[in-house]
């Protein structure tokens, strides 16, 4: 069975998508969801396949809300198209006049936590989760999806002890209504354990993440299968980089160089294999890698902030060290 997006809308079918690029991913879901009238065709219920799938309404300008009238029909389209062009104070204050309308609609509550997070009120959306968490209690596709949503949220306050229990609470909800776990949360998981110095049990977790990103059917947009590959290729980075972390550098590279044949526009597994080409003495492959990586369309200048391959990357310390030496040779 290919992986189901149980924490992403309902207990749901196969489909997959790229860690990397969460943020809009996310968007893109909240605007899927929020349209008015807005259910999802039942091949379709998967958070993750929500990508492209973003209804054609008409909607308001943002600068529109104002005066828009108060049904919640006219709301839901502010809501969206405030959400859309990432006007998140517009989309709070429309949220705050729907749930005047509806105080015990859970979308709206949720709605409010996931574009808090969005917005970095992180302590808000902790507050908004945990009492949506309440009210979606027995519902085990919900439950899912929020604590996935709060779990994402106490990564904003480095809170990652519970971040964990609330990752580890959405794979067991999968695995208990007999799905295969979301590769998504998998890799999320990864990333926790690793800022928990837990680097064997990470790497698992961006090995399965790969795999199932790897296997997945019937996860396409048209003829496309690059969602799909790209959420592999990040994971299996992931991987190497763990690997690297926990002492093999030679087996790191190795998954390194393969992925660049795979993924050659990767500025960052190139960094990546630039700062261990040099670890190794390769300087010349370091050298070479490095320029690849600068000429890609995403570029180098990222990896040269060593804040950002830190704290929002997320390369394990190792690698954050072997990269700073060869920076300094660049200097």
């Amino acid at each position: 069975q290919a992986c189901a997006g149980v924490a992403d809308g309902a207990i749901s079918r196969p489909t997959a998508s790229r860690s990397s690029v969460r943020r809009d991913h996310r968007r893109a879901v909240m605007t899927r969801a929020l349209s008015p009238r807005s259910t999802p065709d039942p091949d379709l219920r998967s958070r993750r396949a929500f990508i492209g799938a973003v209804l054609s309404v008409p909607t308001f300008s943002p600068a529109s809300i104002a005066g828009a009238a108060e049904s919640v029909d006219e709301l839901q389209r502010s809501l969206v198209a405030a959400y859309e062009v990432q006007d998140f104070t517009a989309a709070l204050d429309v949220l705050a006049r729907l749930r005047r309308l509806e105080p015990k609609e859970l979308k709206w509550i949720e709605a409010d936590a996931t574009i808090s997070t969005d917005s970095k009120d992180f302590e808000r959306a902790l507050k908004s989760y945990d009492v949506a968490y309440e009210i979606a209690k027995g519902d085990a596709g919900a439950e899912a999806r929020i604590l996935n949503g709060r779990a994402l949220a106490r990564e904003g306050v480095y809170d990652w002890p519970n971040a964990l229990r609330d990752y580890d609470e959405v794979l067991r909800l999968a695995e208990s209504n007999g799905f295969a776990p979301d590769p998504y949360v998998l890799n999320s998981r990864g990333n926790i354990r690793g800022s928990l110095n837990r680097w064997d049990d990470a790497r698992d977790d961006y090995e399965r993440a790969g795999d199932l990103f790897q296997n997945a059917k019937g996860f396409r947009n048209g003829a496309s299968t690059t969602q799909r590959l790209d959420g592999a290729i990040y994971a299996y980075s992931n991987r190497a980089l763990a690997t690297a972390q926990l002492g093999d550098e030679g087996g790191a590279l190795r998954q390194l160089e393969a992925l660049t044949r795979r993924a050659p526009n990767s500025a960052d597994v190139r960094a990546a294999a630039a700062a261990l080409y040099y670890s190794a003495g390769r300087y010349a492959e370091a050298e070479d890698a490095w320029e690849r990586a600068c000429s890609r369309e995403a570029g180098c200048a990222k990896y040269k902030d060593l804040d950002y391959v830190r704290r929002i990357r997320r390369w394990p310390p190792a690698m954050v060290g072997k990269l700073e030496k060869f920076l300094e040779l660049k200097s």
